[in-house]
This record gives C-alpha cells, structure tokens and sequence, in this order.
C-alpha cells in the first residue's frame, strides 16, 4: 500500500524509514484526494481540506499530522467508511508556551501588570488547562470559561457577572486585560464560537486590552475588530491564526499588534510529536509494532543567571528573560503575501523542554523552571 505524504511533514524519514520505499510525497497546492488510483495511505497537514471534495474510494486512511480537525470533511469520510486520525494534542505545549512568552513580552512592554491586571482564558481543553496550571503557580490572577469542560479554575463567567451587577454600562472590568483564546471553530452547536469576538465584546473591553488569539481564524470577527474605532476602543489584538489562510486579509493584519503566520503550535518538539503520532496512527492501522525512534531534536544549553532571574521574578513574577531568550514571538512576524511560505518552512523554533538549564542549586528556583516546562539538570 503506498503511503502519500505531504512534503512539509518533518520527521517523515525518521519514523517511517521502513517504509520509505512505499513513500510518495506531494505538495498540498497540488494535490488531488479525488484522483488517488491505488490503494494509499494520506497523511496531510491541516493545511488540506477535503471539505467538498469527492475523496477516492483508493484512499483506505486518512492521517492529519495536526491537533485541528475541522479541515477534514469527517462527515463524509464515516458516510465512506474511510477511517481517520489526527495528532491529537501534540502541540499542546508550544502553544501554551507561546502563549506565556507573549505574556512575558506584555510584561516587559508595561501593557500588562501582575499587580493590577487579570487574565482570561477562553477553553480550558490540553491548552487552557496547562496555561492555567502555570499561571497558578507563579500567582497570577486569572478566570477561566469553557461550557464543556468542568474544571477547579475560578470561573470567568461568574466573575463577569458579579462585576456587571454593579455596573449599568455592560463594561468589563478594566483589571480583565489579556485574554487567551482555546477554543475550536463551531458554527451550530450549542455554544457556537465563530465571532465569539464580535463587536460587541470588543466594545465591552476595557481600553489597551490584550487579545490573543491561537485557537482558529473565524472566532474573532476580522470584519468587526476592523470597523472598530480605536480612538474609542483600543483593543491590542496578537494574530496567528485569520479567516480565508493562506490569503489572509492583509488590512486585518496590519491592525495587530503584531501577528505570526499559524506557528504558535510549530515548535520543533511540537512538530516532532505532531509527526510521531502520525507514524503510530498509521502503524496501527496497518496492525504493525510501533518501533521506538531516538530523539534527534536538538537542545540549547544555558547557564543559569541568578541574578537576573530573581529581578525578572520581583519585577514581573515570571523569569521573562530566561523566557523570551528561548522565544520571542515577536521575531515570528512576516509580510501578509509570504504567510505560507513562511508557515510551510516553519521549523527551527526551539521550544522550552529543548532548553536545558545547568547551575540552578536553590529548590524553589528549580520548581518555578519545571513548572515553565524547562529542562534543570541535576545537581
């Protein structure tokens, strides 16, 4: 059976050199599901959609190398009983570290204040949930809403609504000022969140808000932020994820405080792990022992600065030096017409785990660096 494999998957020979001989790649502009003549595994990238497209009746499985879903047709897919799978929360732990190097940079920016500033999640999934677990630790006030999952966070909702009681106008609290969104793309469930951020919400904002949207395009209103006046309502919008990829609204782009092409999940440990349970999906389709591979990621080794770490922790309560030194979501911003080449050749960002701390001796320091994800070693 051959196995038909997008060309912007990494890690395709390490896992599958075993099967490199049934191997074929192809490019996703170019791709056509339909036209597949033998018997084949696809694996593609969420970049893909099969959304009204007849898929061949010679495609026996369906792998996405990616955590997203709603680019596979999964309706159509079961009508055929084609069986798919995806890679399931492997980007979990980039994201959230992109998230928490972009708290890190509004911090050291002065747009957001520990003291006098709270935090909203929006989707307490794999994501949500471990932001919040970091954000807890190192004493950050912050809400969390999800309407699926039930979780021990204080809740946004009820915050919000003993606020408002005691305010005529609908404004949100003026201390609500960065907001994380983790939430899928619905459009008819019970609670649909396409342009969950629509005019309305953004009017409600306190002024120099912070949204922060990785989860997809579509849940904040480009239409809506657009028409908003800023000298009204400034609203400090951070973009990797827009409505229409690759052919992304280049106006919408310029209007954010700064935005990157759809990689908050793409660091290099995210998209090994994006690949690995590609490679386990489709061994266990095919009934086959899963072999195990040595890492081949690299790791940046970094001597630990006590003094500059514990000015970062009275100052801004996070050791945001450390964590903009391994990631600055700032140097990922690009021009609107290079977002896929940009995205497609997206692989050399080192996550938090690949960072390995040496001369860390006091405990507490060593706990708030594990808790960020960091690699301590031993004493």
């Amino acid at each position: 059976m051959k196995i038909l494999v997008d060309e912007n998957i990494p890690y395709i020979e390490h896992f599958f050199h075993d099967y490199m001989n049934d191997i074929e790649y192809f490019k996703d502009k170019e791709f056509e599901i339909n036209m597949v003549r033998e018997n084949s595994i696809v694996i593609t990238r969420s970049t893909y959609k099969t959304h009204g497209i007849k898929v061949s009746d010679c495609v026996k499985f369906l792998c996405s190398a990616s955590t997203g879903e709603d680019h596979i047709d999964k309706k159509t897919l079961d009508e055929m009983k084609i069986p798919y799978a995806f890679s399931t929360g492997a980007n979990a732990i980039a994201v959230r570290e992109y998230v928490l190097s972009t708290l890190a940079l509004m911090l050291q920016e002065q747009k957001f204040n520990k003291n006098s500033n709270c935090i909203g999640i929006f989707g307490c999934g794999n994501i949500g949930d471990g932001i919040s677990e970091v954000l807890d630790h190192f004493g950050f006030e912050f809400y969390v809403e999800d309407p699926f999952v039930e979780h021990g966070w204080h809740c946004l909702d009820e915050y919000l609504s003993s606020y408002t009681k005691h305010d005529d106008h609908g404004q949100l609290p003026n201390a609500l000022n960065f907001i994380s969104l983790h939430v899928p793309l619905h459009y008819h469930n019970e609670f649909p969140t396409v342009s969950l951020i629509n005019k309305h919400f953004l009017q409600n904002l306190p002024d120099g808000a912070i949204i922060v949207n990785t989860s997809r395009g579509g849940v904040v209103s480009e239409k809506d932020f657009l028409e908003l006046d800023d000298d009204r309502h400034y609203i400090r919008l951070i973009s990797d994820v827009f409505e229409n990829e690759p052919n992304i609204n280049e106006d919408f782009l310029n209007k954010n405080l700064f935005a990157t092409p759809h990689i908050a999940g793409h660091s290099q440990f995210a998209r090994y792990q994006m690949t690995k349970m590609a490679y386990e999906n489709v061994m266990n389709f095919l009934g086959q022992d899963i072999s195990e591979r040595n890492s081949v990621l690299e790791n940046r080794i970094i001597y630990f600065e006590k003094n500059i770490f514990d000015k970062d922790m009275k100052e801004f309560g996070l050791p945001i030096t450390l964590m903009l030194d391994t990631y600055n979501p700032k140097s990922d911003v690009f021009n609107y017409k290079d977002f896929k080449k940009v995205r497609d050749n997206y692989n050399n960002r080192i996550g938090y785990s690949q960072v390995i701390i040496k001369g860390c001796s006091d405990e507490p320091d060593r706990e708030n660096l594990k808790s960020l994800g960091f690699t301590v070693e031993e004493n």
